[in-house]
């Protein structure tokens, strides 16, 4: 029923029109879509050409864009191939990243650690930031060069925001950044320094659920 339909809406179509007609309305609408499908694949062989040309990153560097963020395994002409911190694989547009911003984490070979410390109200200031500048210093793989800061960045009802900031080589970020963490904090407990364990994340100021705690020694966003 629906072929012998189309088979007559074609008949009379070429009696009304005639069959050279429909022909060229069948080359022009194969030529258009051809023509959309040309722009689309130069249009990402472009994108692929100006990825290479500018070179925003390199094979190993660490980026972010198109709302992803992963280590460069491969950068071929239509899109880039990153491996995710959970070892799974993605291929990105070329066309993607090149209309949206990338950050490379990694271009500079260094990286900022950012890290918020609570001390609860009635704990030692000056000697909390004395346990963080040492722990600092000691490590070899904190920087001389941006120097580290310690400061207070905020206070709350239930104490004392500390904000330390310190630079790392790229391959040292994840390690030096936990292992930062917990020697402050044992350190702290060792000193009899109370830790702030409601800290919420907006401006210093605590949660007001028991059902929602924050660790004090919550990192921040690195901003770097």
């Amino acid at each position: 029923m629906i072929t012998d339909f189309f088979s007559a809406t074609l008949d009379n179509l070429m009696a009304l029109f005639g069959i050279s007609v429909l022909i060229a309305a069948a080359i022009f609408a194969a030529g258009l879509l051809v023509g959309i499908l040309f722009r689309t694949g130069t249009c990402r062989f472009v994108a692929g050409l100006m990825l290479k040309a500018v070179k925003p990153f390199q094979l190993g560097d660490t980026i972010s864009g198109s709302g992803v963020t992963g280590t460069v395994a491969s950068i071929r002409w239509f899109n880039t191939q990153l491996v995710m911190p959970d070892q799974t694989t993605i291929l990105v547009p070329n066309i993607s990243l090149m209309g949206n911003t990338i950050v490379n984490h990694t271009a500079n070979g260094t990286r900022r650690i950012e890290i918020r410390f609570g001390v609860a109200n009635g704990g030692d200031i000056e000697a909390a930031i004395d346990i963080i500048e040492e722990v600092l210093l000691k490590d070899p793989r904190v920087l001389a060069e941006p120097s580290c800061r310690i400061a207070i960045t905020g206070y709350c009802a239930s104490g004392v925001i500390l904000n330390a900031q310190l630079w790392v080589s790229v391959e040292d970020y994840w390690k030096a950044r936990s292992e930062t963490m917990v020697c402050v904090r044992s350190m702290f407990e060792a000193e009899g320094i109370r830790i702030n364990r409601r800290l919420g994340e907006a401006h210093g100021c605590p949660r007001e659920s028991e059902n929602d705690p924050v660790c004090s020694l919550n990192p921040q966003p690195d901003r770097s």
